[in-house]
């Protein structure tokens, strides 16, 4: 996972970092924080993406910039590609985040019950700025 320029958030806690998202779970339902200096990270704009079980979106990288992905509810797979490498994740409620740097490729999958995305973003939208191809 080294090669990819791509960091979960749990293994950055693995690693020794203070683990920048935290979640507070009681009977009354769930809290879920997300300090983004732990992730050296500003979010200058976000997003949600719902879609319907088994749909794939995405399949861009980024010139510049790095997204923050968080998963809500269901299960996002997602295939990155950087270089001649692939690499996959899956999203799920024990493994919530993940920061993504430029010029890495990513393609999310919807899985799971309502599946749903936050898309946190450190530049502003520039449809010149996507890369098609992996």
């Amino acid at each position: 996972m080294a090669g990819l320029r791509y960091a979960a958030s749990n293994v950055l806690w693995r690693q020794g970092h203070r683990d920048p998202h935290f979640v507070h779970s009681d009977p009354r339902g769930m809290l879920t924080a997300i300090e983004f200096s732990g992730y050296n990270f500003q979010a200058v704009r976000a997003f949600i993406v719902t879609a319907p079980r088994g749909t794939s979106r995405g399949g861009h990288a980024h010139g510049s910039g790095r997204q923050l992905m968080m998963q809500l509810s269901g299960e996002i797979g997602i295939e990155f590609r950087y270089q001649e490498q692939v690499e996959r994740l899956t999203l799920t409620a024990s493994n919530r985040a993940v920061l993504v740097d430029a010029p890495v490729w990513a393609l999310q999958t919807y899985e799971g019950e309502n599946p749903s995305l936050l898309v946190f973003c450190d530049t502003e939208y520039d449809p010149e700025n996507y890369v098609s191809n992996p």
